[in-house]
């Protein structure tokens, strides 16, 4: 939570009660709509408070606590709400161009009819706007199961990563919107518009793919760069950038392309950034990934036999059906001293199915990861922290 000095939080505290008055159309001139934009209220409790129509651009709300908040048509153009959590409250009308809701909690909450296009705001002066400065509003691994979407204005908003389980998104335009590895498990997408959109790796029912397929959608390739006549060369160019220490050769550095089913076996591609991509069907067995990031990509039944994972970043990527037997998940010691090590980041990963005999997940962060079905002996489990993934530990498969 933020350090607030006393002055800060007492000109937020004041800006609110007016705010109450103004709600009620006070006729003695004492209500008065709120203006915080720009302020710093992230971290602060404010569950179940009325901001209905209030000033808050360019404002950080990051990790705030907004449970059952009243924000309908409020301005949050360009505003960080970023890990808060906003359970069951209501932006219907909200203005939210540019605003960065990443990894916030907002199930059940009302957004109907919201504007989540793309807006920037330019700094003036030492007012700078703590939303995104790509002028993209995000919600990467934003949890918004059963959320109202209805109506919303959402073209190329970035849902990479969303649980949006149930969610209802009718009549929603979703025009070029990013919706990699997100869960759709259940949403209505009724009269949505959908040029252009990319799910690549996302969650859907049968009867749901079925209905997007019949509307002319790749689901696995439409919104995805094209680069498989590139891959040598650029395979090449990077395993030059990592022997050279990035001196020659020029590093992977991809998102949203689609390379589903290319080999990389056998290649080094420590340090290659392959966010967000189409991998279906992938070859990397035996092949060095070590610190390489492919967070959020669909990796769906990719071999990465006897690969080398060590640090890798696979949050939120889809692995559902992989191979990932003999891998290895070291933390790799960062500062060369032993103080700091970077583990494997298996955090929100599909492991639906995937194949994990003597692959260990003691040192893997796991948080979240879903290992329902997959294949596991005891080299897997033996220390791995498997608390809080999904299910508990009934559903795996345990083999010889």
């Amino acid at each position: 939570m933020a350090e607030h000095d006393e002055k800060h939080l007492r000109a937020i505290r004041d800006a609110l009660i007016l705010h109450q008055r103004w709600l009620k159309h006070d006729t003695g001139g004492r209500g008065r709509r709120a203006d915080l934009s720009f302020f710093d209220l992230s971290g602060l409790g404010l569950n179940r408070i009325n901001l209905s129509g209030a000033k808050l651009a360019g404002a950080s709300l990051s990790g705030s606590r907004m449970t059952g908040a009243e924000l309908a048509q409020a301005d949050l153009f360009c505003t960080d709400l970023s890990h808060a959590d906003l359970t069951g409250a209501r932006l219907s009308g909200a203005d939210l161009r540019g605003a960065r809701v990443d990894r916030a909690r907002l199930s059940s909450a009302d957004l109907r009819g919201a504007d989540l296009r793309k807006g920037a705001m330019a700094p003036a002066g030492a007012r700078r706007p703590a939303g995104n400065q790509s002028g993209v509003t995000t919600f990467i691994g934003a949890t918004m199961v059963r959320t109202l979407l209805t109506d919303c204005r959402m073209s190329q908003c970035d849902l990479t990563g969303c649980d949006l389980t149930g969610a209802d998104m009718t009549g929603a335009d979703l025009g070029g919107a990013v919706l990699v590895a997100a869960n759709l498990t259940g949403a209505t997408l009724h009269r949505a518009q959908l040029d252009g959109i990319v799910l690549a790796g996302a969650k859907l029912r049968e009867d749901q793919r079925a209905e997007l397929e019949r509307r002319g959608i790749d689901i696995d390739g439409t919104g995805m760069v094209p680069l498989a006549e590139r891959v040598a060369d650029m395979i090449s160019a990077h395993q030059l950038w990592v022997e050279h220490d990035g001196r020659a050769g020029r590093r992977i550095e991809l998102e949203c392309a689609d390379l589903r089913g290319l080999s990389f076996a056998n290649q080094l591609l420590s340090g290659s950034v392959m966010r967000r991509c189409g991998l279906r069907g992938a070859d990397f067995s035996g092949s060095r990934l070590v610190m390489a990031d492919l967070s959020y990509a669909d990796l769906r039944d990719a071999d990465f036999t006897s690969a080398d994972l060590s640090g890798c970043n696979l949050r939120g990527a889809n692995l559902a059906g992989a191979k990932l037997w003999r891998v290895t998940m070291r933390s790799v010691d960062v500062s060369g001293d032993g103080s700091r090590f970077w583990p494997t980041n298996l955090e929100g990963t599909s492991l639906i199915g995937a194949d994990l005999r003597d692959t260990s997940l003691a040192r893997a962060l796991m948080n979240g990861a879903d290992l329902t079905g997959s294949r596991t002996n005891a080299t897997t489990l033996r220390g791995a922290d498997l608390a809080r993934i999904v299910g508990g530990q009934g559903g795996l498969q345990l083999t010889t």
